[in-house]
């Protein structure tokens, strides 16, 4: 049942949901604190080899998040086809509908 405010009613998320989007927020702020800190604290450090590993780390750190945030964004529709297709077996798929459709096959 839809709250009074004409909102719908947000879904709960899973554990692993929460596991994927608390991962991913990890991931995301050791990204800009590796921006962060590369381009003002160690910008002088890094030379050479240390440069290209530390940019690097970076940068698959910044492939991961993207990939927790597709996987999450497919769970999301996972659920929510699952979802709908339950509305719809709910709202339709009973006697009473099925017996009308009968009738109008009849008629």
């Amino acid at each position: 049942m839809a709250p009074a405010t004409g909102q719908p009613e947000k879904l709960p998320l899973s554990r692993g949901q929460i596991v994927l989007r608390v991962c991913g927020g990890v991931l995301l702020t050791a990204c800009a604190l590796m921006v962060v800190l590369g381009m003002t604290v160690f910008n002088e450090r890094l030379q050479g080899l240390q440069f290209v590993l530390y940019w690097t780390w970076s940068l698959l750190l910044t492939f991961g998040a993207a990939i927790l945030a597709l996987w999450d964004m497919l769970l999301v529709r996972r659920i929510l086809k699952r979802t709908r297709r339950e509305l719809f077996e709910r709202e339709f798929m009973n006697q009473r509908f099925a017996d009308k459709l009968r009738d109008k096959e009849g008629h």
